[in-house]
């Protein structure tokens, strides 16, 4: 096929060659008249500065939306966060305060009482009129804050009732995976148990003829009501031979605390708990709580000696509390067989 690309000019092949294609773009204006040029220049222009318009609006939309004062981390955002903490701040004040108030006055009421009920025989009318005119007066005054304080009132009312809904399923949460109560568990069941959905799990490895063994029993009887978040077993040594060499149990009772599921912590016997090195057995519930808490499975906060002198005052007497090493509760405090001695 004969080739085109050298041809004469002024043949039909080599005006093909010669014409430009991208001669209009070059001069789009080419071939067109002055007033059609304007034209067609004026509309160009138009149209490049509708298009320039354009792109500087998108451009100043796109900035705008991205500018930190109106994005999420931006002082906007942080303006709103800031006054929702002052917000809430404000409301646990005005919690305070009324509590405080509330306090206060029932202080007040109750020492004036007292002071009433002290006085004289001989000014007994004179302290009933005075005293009725100032119970009335008080008891205004209390209505006023209580009216005042309606609303602060509720407020606080209802987010107590919130906590103890939540802290009486928490309780029958605990209580269906068997917290609350010592049970007593056997080897195949000793797996489950402590790697189950429990946090945290207490075993008591006893042997049933150990005196001791029974006493760590009572006092865990005693624990295990109070303290729901931490599940509390027993199992018998003697039965649970392969445990009993894998954790290395040597001396009963042993306590061993689990924390998911691996062991933290362990007491054997009653090493730690007397009051007095010469009287090694004889210890109180306290004593137990305060051990299993310093490993985190409880929260027990020791009593202090105010606190126990009030409650001597008021005769109170600390629920589960009970001694061993003495003849109380029914436990002889003649010889153990369970320790190394």
């Amino acid at each position: 096929m004969p080739s085109h690309q050298n041809s004469a000019p002024g043949t039909k092949s080599a005006k093909f060659v010669a014409a430009n294609p991208l001669a209009p773009m070059a001069d789009p204006f080419a071939g067109m008249g002055d007033d059609e040029k304007e034209y067609q220049k004026e509309l160009s222009d138009n149209l490049n500065k509708r298009m320039t318009n354009t792109l500087e609006d998108m451009a100043a939309r796109g900035s705008e939306s991205d500018h930190p004062d109106r994005a999420p981390t931006g002082s906007a955002y942080k303006a709103a966060a800031q006054a929702k903490e002052a917000a809430a701040a404000a409301d646990r004040q005005r919690t305070n305060d009324t509590n405080h108030r509330l306090a206060m006055k029932e202080h007040a009421l109750k020492m004036e009482n007292k002071e009433n009920e002290a006085g004289d025989d001989n000014n007994d009318d004179n302290d009933n009129d005075d005293n009725a005119s100032d119970g009335d007066s008080d008891d205004d005054e209390y209505d006023d804050l209580l009216n005042d304080d309606s609303l602060e009132l509720d407020a606080i009312r209802q987010r107590r009732i919130n906590q103890m809904r939540a802290a009486q399923a928490q309780a029958a949460q605990h209580r269906a995976l068997g917290h609350g109560e010592v049970r007593t568990i056997t080897q195949d069941e000793f797996l489950p148990e402590c790697t189950g959905s429990s946090q945290w799990v207490a075993v008591h490895f006893y042997h049933k003829e150990f005196e001791r063994c029974k006493i760590m029993d009572h006092h865990l009887a005693a624990i295990a009501p109070q303290h729901m978040d931490c599940k509390f077993l027993r199992m018998d040594a003697e039965k649970s031979p392969f445990f009993v060499h894998k954790l290395q149990i040597k001396t009963l009772p042993c306590l061993i605390i689990f924390q998911e599921g691996k062991a933290i912590d362990r007491l054997e016997g009653f090493a730690g708990l007397a009051i007095d090195a010469s009287e090694p057995d004889k210890w109180h519930t306290g004593r137990l709580q305060k051990w299993i808490s310093e490993t985190g499975a409880i929260k027990y906060r020791v009593p202090t000696e105010e606190l126990k002198e009030e409650m001597k005052r008021m005769g109170i007497i600390a629920k589960g509390t009970v001694w061993s090493g003495t003849s109380r509760n029914g436990f002889s405090a003649t010889r153990y067989d369970s320790d190394d001695e």
